[in-house]
């Protein structure tokens, strides 16, 4: 949320009528060492040469130039820790003048060690063009943030006046109102770049958990295209199944659609997951399943790149490819295999992704074909000290993987019954493949050990 101020000759000092609410009040003229005395917080990323001490505009002896040529990476120009009241909003206000650049504001939450969310740029050409404005926008803490820095964030200036800030005041406000939105009308849209239209506005939404990762969840309220979203949280961790009413910005990060950083976070119950939406491989590379639960069933391993050290494998059921991620279930696979694969559609580094969520999301698929020609007994399973894999066919191997995709044995049989002792495995899930003596594949498919 902003607003915008002009300012006129004659306007009283800021400050002149402190009020017991602001939590900080600065007019940039105490400097030391060439910085000012209440700014440069430990999260500021700009260097002490391009702050620089002026002569100020309307208030006090001094203001500060900030300078960031650069148009597309900010720069954070931050208070120095302060305490604050955890779950409040508050009002930055900024009287700032400049020809070029764009300005928001955020906060660093000290004590929980992590960003707020940012705001929207102010283009300073269209707010100031050379005039000194007022320019406020809130932000709303954490629940568990009781200290903070405070974050002003540039980029674009023109390298000669840039940007000049005279005075900053933060002070308790009331929080911005929510405007609740189903999950649907969030996502939905059929313009490109296929931004939400409700990008940067503060929504409140609820859906149930289907996926839990190192920095968010993912929040499903329906079945099928865009009734999905991601929530980037790194405060709150719910369980899959929960029920959760966030309220939240949305953004789009690098067009993929997100709520960031919640403000309200409630676990209302727990419910029924919804069915994955079953997909080809192309099919599920595609805007409207962003965030949504999704199968694609018996597709192929065509390319490997785990051991990479990005963790990522290929699949392609004949329509196309699609990119299978490891950000919460890290798996091994065989190329040449056949695989069902279950998770949540992701969107990063310009490729849509899919992100199975554990060892259960991942099965090793089997066609008609190769189980109408030979029939296949595999006992028992779970397997305790041997496991015996029997066919109406002689003379056949048996291949064993871990779930990282491991050959831990491979066995021939003689006739058409072969014992494998499990007396060397761990207790875990392994899978198997049986192939005929010319090489051909007959099936495969996974067994537990459990001693």
């Amino acid at each position: 949320m902003k607003k915008l101020y002009k300012l006129f000759l004659g306007l009283m000092v800021v400050g002149t009528a402190a009020n017991a609410q602001t939590v900080f009040q600065s007019n940039l003229s105490s400097w030391a060492s060439g910085d000012p005395t209440d700014w440069m917080g430990s999260k500021s990323t700009i260097a002490s040469s391009n702050v620089t001490e002026v002569p100020a505009v309307s208030y006090g002896t001094s203001a500060a130039q900030l300078s960031n040529t650069n148009p597309t990476s900010h720069k954070r120009f931050t208070t120095q820790r302060l305490a604050v009241t955890a779950g409040e909003t508050y009002e930055i206000k900024m009287w700032v003048k400049g020809s070029q650049g764009d300005l928001r504001t955020a906060y660093y939450n000290v004590t929980d060690n992590n960003y707020g969310t940012y705001n929207s740029y102010f283009d300073i050409a269209d707010e100031s063009n050379g005039s000194l404005v007022m320019l406020s926008q809130t932000v709303t803490l954490a629940a568990t943030c009781d200290s903070a820095e405070f974050i002003i964030s540039l980029k674009n200036t023109d390298g000669t006046t840039d940007i000049i800030l005279d005075s900053v005041a933060i002070s308790l406000s009331s929080p911005p109102v929510a405007t609740p939105y189903t999950i649907y009308e969030i996502q939905f849209t059929t313009t490109s770049p296929y931004d939400s239209p409700h990008n940067t506005e503060l929504v409140e939404t609820s859906g149930i958990v289907t996926a839990v990762q190192y920095n968010g969840y993912y929040l499903q309220d329906g079945n099928g295209a865009y009734n999905g979203i991601f929530v980037l949280d790194y405060v709150n961790v719910p369980n899959i199944g929960d029920n959760v009413t966030v309220t939240g910005i949305v953004e789009e990060y690098f067009n993929y659609t997100e709520i960031k950083n919640p403000t309200v976070f409630n676990v209302t119950g727990t419910g029924s997951l919804p069915n994955p939406t079953v997909l080809s491989s192309l099919a599920a590379n595609d805007e409207q399943y962003e965030g949504v639960l999704v199968t694609v069933q018996g597709a192929t391993c065509t390319a490997d790149t785990t051991g990479s050290g990005i963790g990522e494998w290929t699949i392609n059921d004949g329509s196309g490819a699609l990119i299978i991620d490891d950000k919460m279930f890290a798996f091994g696979p065989v190329q040449g295999l056949m695989y069902t694969v279950t998770g949540v559609i992701d969107y990063s580094y310009n490729n849509f992704k899919l992100l199975p969520r554990d060892m259960n999301d991942v099965q090793i698929s089997t066609s008609i074909e190769e189980i109408n020609n030979i029939s296949v007994a595999v006992y028992p399973n779970p397997a305790s000290t041997f496991v015996v894999f029997e066919l109406n066919d002689n003379n056949f191997e048996v291949q064993l993987f871990d779930i990282t995709g491991k050959t831990v044995k491979s066995v021939n049989s003689i006739g058409n019954r072969l014992n494998v002792s499990t007396a060397d495995l761990n207790n875990g899930i392994y899978f198997y493949s049986i192939y005929t003596n010319d090489g051909s594949l007959i099936t495969t498919n996974k067994f537990v050990v459990n001693k």
